[in-house]
């Protein structure tokens, strides 16, 4: 057996990278030195002694989970303890100088002998188990067995050895609680009790907390501040439609607690069920704010959460089978990743579906893409529990039988709410049934300019409740917010102007720093900021912070913030009763409404709109009216779903497609024919080229099949429209790409709508004067001449070059100075549009990236842009410094929290988890300890998801190596 084993050996050519970095494991002094481990006899016949691992430490409370600015404001009522943490991670003396995952593994050698031993022991241990494959099975069997325990016991003793170095250190870290939280088990989903006997990982005090291990009440407790649910949550775990796992839809008004509900389900999931769970959510900013919510939850209870927002994400996701993860995705990302389970037999990994706000099935454009979510998942029937919330569904019961969902629904506010509206110098108090009684005259003293500049009292309003509570002024238009916002710092009263003025003054520094409008920065010195798209996400998350920890005061804001971000306050004063140019609805109502009062925020809650004495009966009609019903926008959508059902092998024919279509909520909601539906988007599908069919004639039962085409557009999830003009563009630049640069790729991935910027021409002249080789180049390759330029400037028309190209080009130039690490109020500035423009068009681009990459993995053709495409996405998504890269992957890190890390010494990822919460919230300026301590646990968590990836690799090698 050992000349076999020998002459393996010396005939192969493994590299040592496939080898689990085994070598490198003991290589370590501790290891080397424990006692009765017997790893170099591979199919031994006695066995191996299992290392006695160190008791676990308990967990004592932890800090409470409040969102801070500057300081904890003077809150001392929750217990700042520590949690004691995985010492794998943490010693700078075991992890210093960190540069890849093998290297937390790595000593020095004591002896060349013993390391000479090792090598090839490393080398027997896989081998052993290829030589087998030539003998009986029972020495397969055995070898293979003995082969797990002994990478299993190899980890174990790497673990203890550098538990002990950790534990012996007085500055221990306090978000992990065992010690082998960070290094890879073998085992999938159980463990070892001490009689040796297996027993399933949440076996003990599975009950004690709503089905979930004890120790989770107490992490609710110091990361929630919450110590107990609520009747209504404990009456909707408990029931039958949770127990029997039938799809449930559960209804509330806001700031009710639903998601609390939808946290402890997800729980169950992961570690009881031992399933994925996806969770919908509608905005990038509420997807990376779960991220940062639920990550000390997954390090201590060992599981994943994975980010799919814009261009993060594993498109399919990594096959892992010891640990299972939430993936937090928006409407698009939930598709793409459903599409690709699908497509791999895998979709049965997700045992739960959340989905947040399924109102917004009923939206233009993203309610589309969300019903097909949905659809594809209960067409491909998959035994998925779907869980759906919303606070503003008119039409329950109809989407209830779309989704065939139980329904719960009640009228419960943790906090009161006083809804008033504001007409001529009244307050009119409003009933349940829209009615007005007069509670009080408004008389604020005003002077007469006072009267003339605000004539509607906002700033009398406003005055009620600050400095000492918060105020949230929602606006119609963006403009609109920085009129009121600069209004009401007129009007402020000097108490108002004292309030907190060291942190206001720290505030404005950072945001001149992030290049803020000076209107903006100084506004701050009153307590008064505006929040919109237009700003930049650094200075929006600036803004949000400052408002929860009451730096700011008043927030005036549109209202996308309502469904948005999550910033209660104790007043809310909606402006007037339009959102943009149309009247408010009362979905939208109700949404800036809920804002007021939140539980362990505000022990009560106000809502004023203000409203002329003409727009009230129409304002009296929508509140009496109730919720207006949903509406399917798929319709229009149609094709979409008809080509992923034939790409995933869902439907193959005509009928098929109709028992498709029957499951959607456009079938159920409304009178539509479903038939002719059908036979249009097949006949559409089949004239643009995306399906195929053999005879001229598509009959019920014709199989229908997916042109590359049309396998590309739903490998990217890009709509076919987007993926003809993709193709057509890459097809294009191959006879002529511009590499000297990055622009020609760059313009290959702007948004095709241009993001509805539309260029002033004679400053476009000028821009085009300015540009370098590569940009003159890869113009001249788009059409766009010198001539065009002049034309520009003499305001003729040009012929010869669509708009289009024009505004993409114009685009394209603005990320080109992004890549180029140009700051984002300077590209704002240059291209004469906001910062929130700039910012989502950065983010637009990093998606698209993404999708082309999968795009071209469908098309041989394109096989070389899928490696361009492949590095240009992450890249994009932040267009940061390289060394800040890794930093801004972070949830919520944006490019001047990372600047500050890494100023303060924290240049990696490993850094920061192996900081104590203490040291980094002193070492960085506007850190709470409390934000700390999420960014250190969502840090570790980063870290623990490239363990498992690295361990989802073995195992799949280890698979192939089954013979």
């Amino acid at each position: 057996m050992y000349s076999i084993r020998k002459s393996m050996k010396e005939n192969s050519s493994t590299p040592k990278r496939r080898r689990l970095g085994m070598s490198k494991i003991l290589r370590s002094p501790e290891f080397l030195n424990k006692k009765n481990l017997d790893v170099f006899s591979v199919c031994s016949p006695k066995s191996v002694q299992l290392l006695k691992q160190t008791e676990r430490c308990e967990s004592p409370p932890l800090p409470c989970n409040q969102i801070e600015y500057l300081c904890d404001s003077g809150n001392n009522s929750s217990t700042c303890s520590e949690i004691p943490c995985s010492p794998g991670v943490l010693n700078s003396s075991v992890v210093r100088d960190i540069e890849n995952w093998d290297s937390l593994l790595v000593t020095k050698v004591s002896t060349t002998q013993n390391l000479a031993e090792i090598e090839d022991i490393s080398d027997d241990m896989f081998y052993s188990r290829l030589e087998q494959s030539c003998n009986d099975e029972i020495l397969t069997l055995r070898c293979e067995q003995h082969f797990r325990e002994n990478i299993e016991e190899t980890f174990a003793a790497v673990n203890d050895s550098i538990y002990q170095k950790v534990h012996n250190q007085e500055a221990k870290d306090s978000l992990f609680e065992t010690k082998d939280s960070f290094l890879l088990d073998i085992k999938e989903t159980c463990i070892l009790n001490e009689n040796g006997k297996v027993k399933g990982i949440m076996s003990d005090n599975v009950d004690h907390f709503y089905g979930l291990p004890a120790k989770t009440k107490s992490f609710f407790k110091s990361y929630r501040n919450i110590e107990k649910f609520y009747d209504w949550q404990e009456e909707c775990l408990k029931l039958d439609a949770i127990r029997e796992r039938r799809n449930l839809i559960y209804a509330l008004p806001t700031s009710g607690g639903k998601t609390l509900v939808a946290e402890v389900l997800m729980l169950r999931e992961v570690l009881n069920n031992k399933k994925n769970v996806l969770f919908i959510l509608p905005f990038v900013a509420i997807v990376q704010e779960k991220i940062w919510a639920l990550s000390p939850f997954a390090v201590n209870l060992d599981f994943l959460v994975e980010e799919y927002a814009a261009g993060k994400g594993h498109i399919p996701p990594k096959k892992r089978r010891s640990k299972h993860s939430i993936y937090i995705a928006t409407i698009e990302k939930g598709l793409a990743l459903v599409r690709s389970l699908i497509e791999l037999g895998r979709l049965n990994e997700i045992g739960l579906m959340v989905v947040d706000e399924l109102h917004l099935i009923g939206e233009a454009g993203r309610g589309a893409t969300l019903e097909t979510l949905l659809s594809t998942v209960l067409f491909a029937n998959q035994g998925i529990q779907i869980v759906g919330m919303s606070a503003t569904i008119g039409n329950l019961p109809a989407v209830a039988r779309f989704l065939r969902a139980d329904v719960f629904q009640r009228d419960f506010r943790p906090v009161t709410l006083d809804e008033y509206v504001k007409l001529g110098s009244t307050l009119y108090k409003i009933s349940a049934g829209g009615e007005a009684e007069p509670e009080r005259e408004l008389n604020f003293n005003y002077t007469s300019a006072a009267t003339t500049l605000d004539p509607d009292c906002v700033g009398g309003l406003v005055s009620e409740v600050v400095p000492s509570s918060s105020c949230l002024v929602f606006c119609p238009t963006k403009r609109n917010c920085e009129n009121v916002a600069n209004l009401l710092c007129k009007l402020q009263r000097k108490e108002m102007a004292l309030h907190r003025t060291a942190e206001r003054q720290s505030l404005e520094a950072a945001l001149k720093a992030e290049g803020a409008a000076p209107a903006l920065a100084r506004s701050v010195r009153y307590g008064v900021a505006y929040h919109h798209s237009g700003l930049a996400s650094d200075e929006r998350t600036l803004l949000e912070q400052a408002f929860r920890s009451g730096v700011i005061s008043v927030l005036c804001c549109t209202s996308t913030l309502a469904a948005g971000v999550n910033l209660p306050a104790r007043r809310v004063i909606i402006r007037a009763p339009r959102v943009g140019r149309g009247f408010i609805t009362l979905g939208a109502y109700r949404q800036m409404c809920g804002r007021a009062g939140r539980a362990g925020v505000t022990d009560s809650g106000e809502s004023i709109i203000i409203c002329s004495a003409a727009d009230w009966p129409e304002l009296q009609s929508v509140l009496r009216n109730g919720l207006p019903p949903v509406v399917s926008c798929l319709p229009d959508a149609c094709c979409g779903l008809v080509l992923s059902g034939v790409a995933l092998q869902l439907a193959g024919t005509r009928s098929e497609l109709r028992g498709l279509l029957n499951t959607t909520f456009m079938a159920t909601s409304s009178e539509v024919d479903i038939k002719k539906i059908c036979d249009e988007s097949i006949r559409s599908l089949i004239q643009t080229g995306a399906l195929d069919v053999g005879p001229r004639i598509v009959y019920s039962d014709s199989k229908l099949t997916v042109s590359k085409l049309g396998r590309a557009a739903i490998k990217g999830c890009m709509e076919l429209s987007v993926a003809k003009q993709m193709l057509q563009d890459l097809e294009s630049a191959s006879r002529g790409l511009v590499l000297m640069g990055s622009l020609h790729l760059l313009y290959l991935v702007t948004p095709h709508d241009a993001a509805g910027v539309r260029p002033d021409y004679r400053h476009y002249y000028s821009l085009y004067c300015n540009l370098d080789e590569d940009a003159v180049q890869t113009a001249k390759i788009l059409g766009i001449t010198e001539m065009n330029a002049i034309r520009m400037m003499t305001g003729k028309p040009i012929t010869n070059v669509s708009e289009k190209v024009l505004c993409r080009f114009y685009v394209a130039l603005m990320l080109y100075d992004l890549w180029k690490q140009v700051p984002f109020h300077a590209v704002a500035d240059k291209y004469c549009v906001s910062r929130g423009i700039v910012q989502t068009v950065m983010a637009s681009a990093a998606a698209l990236a993404s999708s082309a990459t999968r795009f071209c993995e469908e098309l041989e053709h394109l096989w070389t842009f899928r490696a361009l495409f492949s590095e240009l996405s992450p890249r994009l998504a932040h267009c940061a410094a390289p060394e800040l890269s890794q930093l801004m992957e972070l949830p919520a890190v944006k490019k001047a929290r990372a600047l500050q890390l890494m100023r303060a010494g924290f240049k990696r990822v490993e850094d920061l988890a192996k900081a104590s919460v203490d040291h980094l919230a002193a070492s960085v300026a506007h850190l709470s300890r409390s934000a700390a301590t999420h960014l250190v646990s969502a840090a570790r968590m980063m870290l623990i998801e490239k363990v498992e990836n690295l361990r989802a690799e073995a195992e799949d090698v280890m698979e192939e190596l089954k013979v």
